[in-house]
């Protein structure tokens, strides 16, 4: 949880609190719930249970991380959090605060907030905002909170994205990612359970990139794990095909377990093997590799486009 995260698309993770719950079918084999409350019984996952905030050594790290960039001449990528949901509403509105306070003395970080509940950012904000009315204090907070829900003055180093596992979340959720001002949002089809077109909420950019109705970068992949499902690569494809369609960047970070059949060079069981009975032809068939064998090509080449802040 730290600096030379192995995730492709960031240079640092950060997690303010750890525990979550499950909320749509992507969550189903969560990682984070396998590791943090199965294998390390740090929390309890699930609606109800206390969410736990990591120690204060760990909330010193993404400044140490600001002061390297700065002296480098670099941004860093922050994915925050990889253990939770920043927008989760049984999280404390005073650590959602303090999260905030962090962004803002880090501007040399861009911090990439990816939640499955776009739905309650401005109720979150207004706790936020709520908050420190009601005990006086935090009045830095206040003024963030203020300027990003009532004026539209978005940190310039924060990047939102929300989850779109399947067509339904997509539809549920990118309406809701697109009313949040920004001046990046971004999709995350990961773990991919089912084809996804992005046609419908592709918008032209509009001259303020913190007004834009748009989204500015796509991550997709499948899922990895004891119990992955299988991705139809074809899915995969024709999110990049939009994307290349409306130049919009492309990061393919994995097949997860499963790859193209032409991939696999051994015989396999039937058990892993799969074919997406789509009614076409030539069906494609997936089988079982491993995440490591599976790989990150897709159509021979790596696909590892990032925004420019």
């Amino acid at each position: 949880m730290g600096k030379g995260t192995k995730i492709e698309w960031a240079t640092h993770t950060f997690n303010p609190w750890i525990g979550c719950a499950h909320v749509s079918p992507g969550c189903i084999h969560c990682y984070a719930e396998v590791l943090m409350d199965q294998r390390m019984g740090r929390v309890k996952w699930g609606p109800g249970q206390p969410r736990s905030r990591t120690s204060e050594g760990n909330w010193r790290k993404p400044l140490a991380w600001n002061r390297a960039a700065q002296a480098a001449g670099r941004r860093d990528r922050v994915f925050c959090a990889s253990l939770a949901d920043f927008l989760d509403p049984e999280v404390p509105a005073q650590w959602l605060a303090d999260l905030l306070l962090l962004i803002e003395k880090t501007p040399h970080l861009d911090w990439l907030l990816l939640t499955k509940r776009p739905q309650l950012w401005r109720d979150r904000m207004e706790a936020v905002e709520s908050l420190c009315v009601r005990t006086n204090t935090r009045a830095d907070a206040r003024i963030l909170v203020d300027g990003w829900l009532h004026a539209s003055r978005p940190p310039k180093n924060v990047w939102i994205g929300t989850t779109v596992e399947d067509q339904r979340r997509a539809d549920e959720r990118i309406p809701f990612l697109l009313r949040i001002p920004a001046f990046i949002r971004f999709l995350s089809a990961e773990p991919m359970i089912g084809p996804v077109t992005l046609r419908p909420f592709v918008r032209r950019p509009h001259a303020d990139p913190s007004r834009t109705e748009t989204f500015h970068w796509v991550i997709c992949g499948g899922e990895s794990g004891a119990n992955a499902r299988p991705m139809n690569p074809r899915w995969a494809q024709l999110i990049r095909d939009e994307c290349n369609e409306a130049k919009v960047p492309f990061l393919f970070k994995q097949h997860g377990e499963w790859a193209p059949a032409q991939k696999g060079s051994l015989p396999v069981a039937g058990r892993d093997k799969f074919t997406f009975n789509t009614g076409e032809v030539d069906e494609e068939t997936v089988i079982r590799l491993g995440k490591r064998r599976a790989g990150r090509l897709l159509d021979g080449r790596l696909w590892d486009e990032v925004p420019t802040p």
